[in-house]
């Protein structure tokens, strides 16, 4: 029994350990204090987004194609093959979403933030969880910790010269500049399978919570 409550006391004081060395990955590599003791200071330069589509070898799916199908039923189709088909190539797809900056900066201006409990399969915004925010949004660099900035990559599928209905996935490249030094660091990309209606304001919406979670991610280090 005394072993027992030993191993227990352990146990607790890993985990304590590990939750206490959880730092944001963001601020590796700045002279920003991790985890810090103040809200960070950050100017949000731009969000690019850019749209390519993986081009689908409907003779690798299976069945019959979407031949036959019309309207909501072709799109279904469209779906399916791309779901079983062969990648032959990646093309630029045109989108409205050009730039997260707007969606990006309406999620920091709250107290709290939402981010997503998984990245494997995003198909709403019913999946996540508030968190505090560690950020204050300032209105230039000169007031800044950091400038931040980023990339998104947003992928789909085209079958047969018919663009798919929904998205696959998206990766969001995150940089910041250290204000006090000058220098400048790339973050992990985050990649998060979300499958939602293409050019919509409620996919918009999930790419900007995916920003802000790659930007609220914490490691060990």
């Amino acid at each position: 029994m005394r072993l027992l409550k030993v191993i227990a006391m352990a146990v607790v004081a890993l985990v304590g350990w590990s939750c206490g060395s959880l730092k944001y990955e963001l601020l590796k590599d700045t002279s920003v204090p991790n985890p810090p003791t103040a809200p960070v200071k950050i100017y949000v330069t731009g969000f690019p987004v850019t749209s390519k589509a993986n081009i689908v070898d409907p003779k690798a799916a299976v069945g019959s194609g979407a031949g036959g199908y019309s309207g909501a039923n072709a799109s279904s189709a469209t779906n399916a093959l791309a779901s079983v088909g062969n990648y032959l190539a990646v093309i630029s797809r045109p989108t409205r979403i050009e730039d997260l900056s707007g969606a990006i900066l309406r999620e920091l201006r709250k107290p709290q933030v939402r981010v997503f409990n998984d990245l494997e399969m995003i198909t709403g915004l019913e999946e996540i969880r508030l968190i505090d925010n560690p950020f204050e949004l300032v209105s230039g660099s000169e007031e800044a910790d950091l400038e931040i900035d980023g990339d998104v990559m947003l992928m789909s599928e085209r079958v047969s010269k018919k663009f798919s209905q929904k998205t696959t996935s998206i990766e969001v490249q995150v940089s910041t500049r250290d204000m006090a030094t000058g220098s400048l660091s790339d973050k992990k990309p985050l990649r998060a399978g979300i499958r939602m209606i293409f050019n919509s304001r409620e996919l918009e919406e999930a790419m900007a919570v995916a920003a802000v979670t790659a930007m609220t991610q914490k490691i060990l280090f």
